[in-house]
């Protein structure tokens, strides 16, 4: 009897041996981003953990994009590296060759994948809204709804509208996870930083305010190519202005209708706000985001005494005194 027992104590003995080597040997391949082979034959994968996520369902997400390979060893890792309670929220991209420690450490330190946006200048807020919406870091509709709610405009720009045209057109670095409100803050906040008091006391000597300047600056912004002809162009509409002629602008008539194409005839001849062929004045906002050469333009106009531009198709202009010239200009480049 005594025998038997012994020999069931070295067999039980022997059984945890093997169970423990073999245990060991997972947990070392699995630590081991060499000896770790998972998705080497595709690209980098993309998960994104919501907040208050716990480790197993962590381990879940993991385990379903081929990320890790044992959601038991992942759970385990993190418990002995103490960090099974803080692993962190957000948008993680993981390449082929990482290991399971490595995991983990992006998880732990929070290095969340990083999108960069570059909003160009003379962006329309659907424009912008569809540009982050591609990167899923915004609800189009969302974002367009707040972008156009004349109450959260005016947290930024008392005068405003909408904050079409605020939208300060740069690159951006923006994680997902951010609510519509803290990105539209991000690129309203980079207008604010940009247009400073000096310009604000510059607007006031010109007969303007800060909403005006940025309306007029979309609009050299859509008639401009290139920014050495902004100021001329910005002087042009100024004397426009002063005499009571109708702007005329093309890009203004083009936002009023709202789904592109060709102007015709018909459009030149179109009742609405934006319709500058049949409006006094300026519009009633900003057709789109000016940049910063575009708002110097609106403050800091050329001293000339053109009254007309027509495009050259080559993205420069020619400039005209009197309605003869233009129409000759006009007989000419198109």
């Amino acid at each position: 009897m005594a025998v038997r027992g012994h020999r069931f104590a070295v067999w039980s003995a022997g059984l945890c041996l093997v169970l423990m080597t073999a245990f060991g040997v997972r947990l070392y391949l699995a630590l081991h981003p060499t000896m770790s082979p998972r998705f080497r034959d595709a690209g980098p994968r993309v998960v994104f953990i919501k907040p208050n996520t716990g480790v197993t369902t962590i381990a879940d997400l993991l385990k379903e994009q081929g990320i890790i390979q044992d959601r038991l060893l992942f759970v385990l890792a993190s418990v002995l590296r103490g960090s099974y309670d803080r692993l962190k929220a957000g948008e993680y991209q993981f390449a082929p060759s990482m290991g399971l420690v490595d995991v983990i450490r992006i998880l732990e330190e929070g290095k969340v994948l990083v999108h960069k946006v570059i909003v160009p200048e003379g962006s329309t807020a659907w424009q912008i809204a569809g540009l982050l919406d591609e990167e899923g870091l915004v609800d189009r509709e969302r974002f367009l709804r707040l972008v156009m709610d004349r109450s959260v405009a005016r947290q930024y720009v008392p005068e405003a509208d909408t904050l079409e045209g605020f939208l300060f057109p740069d690159t951006y670095h923006l994680i997902k996870g951010l609510t519509e409100e803290e990105i539209i803050d991000k690129l309203v906040q980079r207008f604010l930083r940009t247009f400073s008091g000096e310009d604000e006391f510059r607007a006031r000597k010109l007969g303007m305010n800060r909403y005006r300047i940025v309306t007029l600056a979309s609009i050299i912004e859509k008639e401009a190519v290139v920014d050495q002809e902004k100021p001329i162009i910005a002087g042009v509409f100024y004397n426009r202005l002063r005499r009571g002629m109708r702007l005329q602008a093309d890009p203004t008539v083009l936002y009023g209708k709202r789904n592109g194409g060709r102007i015709t005839r018909r459009d030149l001849q179109a009742k609405h706000p934006y319709n500058t062929y049949v409006q006094n004045g300026l519009p009633p906002g900003p057709i789109a985001s000016p940049g910063e050469a575009a708002l110097k333009a609106a403050l800091y106009p050329a001293r000339v005494s053109y009254l007309y531009f027509v495009s050259k198709n080559d993205g420069t202009h020619q400039f005209s005194r009197t309605l003869e010239e233009h129409q000759q200009a006009v007989r000419k480049y198109q």
